[in-house]
């Protein structure tokens, strides 16, 4: 029993040379394929910068509220540590915390408030904030009155904070 005979052999050869034949012109003269492979960023957190230096001589009555800024592209979440001897009633309660949008405070920083209380820092007081967002940044811990963050400003009487990406 025979399939095909030699009349239909010929043509059906010389149709799969033509594919084949162009086939490979198509890839040789086609576009290249784009192979786009991601890297992830390295995260970089520069210091603060030297236009908030800290005061040389802070003095010890030196207390005031805690204003923030936050001027990553990351929301943020900022914890605050009181030492222990604080008069204050929710010293004893846990450590509290805020949480920053991208951007949110800019550049003159949100004036950070509980709901019932104001809230007071004073030096050795622990503040520290990290990215809720994966990327793993984080500022701190900052003692206040001893590292460069948070700054006094000595007009406000307040401490500030600005986080930098």
């Amino acid at each position: 029993m025979q399939f095909i005979n030699a009349k239909q052999a010929y043509p059906l050869i010389l149709g799969m040379v033509i594919a084949l034949v162009g086939v490979g012109l198509w890839q040789k003269f086609g576009p290249a394929p784009v192979r786009e492979t991601t890297e992830p960023q390295a995260i970089v957190i520069p210091a603060l910068p030297s236009s908030f230096p800290r005061p040389d001589s802070l003095p010890d009555t030196a207390q005031g509220s805690l204003r923030v800024g936050n001027r990553t592209d990351s929301p943020v979440r900022i914890v605050l540590l009181l030492r222990k001897g604080s008069q204050t009633s929710w010293n004893q309660v846990e450590p509290l915390n805020w949480d920053f949008a991208p951007k949110e405070g800019g550049s003159e920083g949100l004036l950070l408030s509980l709901p019932s209380e104001k809230v007071v820092l004073r030096k050795g007081d622990i503040i520290f904030a990290f990215a809720i967002d994966g990327s793993r940044a984080y500022w701190g811990p900052n003692v206040v009155g001893e590292t460069d963050a948070p700054f006094w400003d000595k007009q406000h009487k307040e401490w500030s904070m600005v986080l930098q990406p």
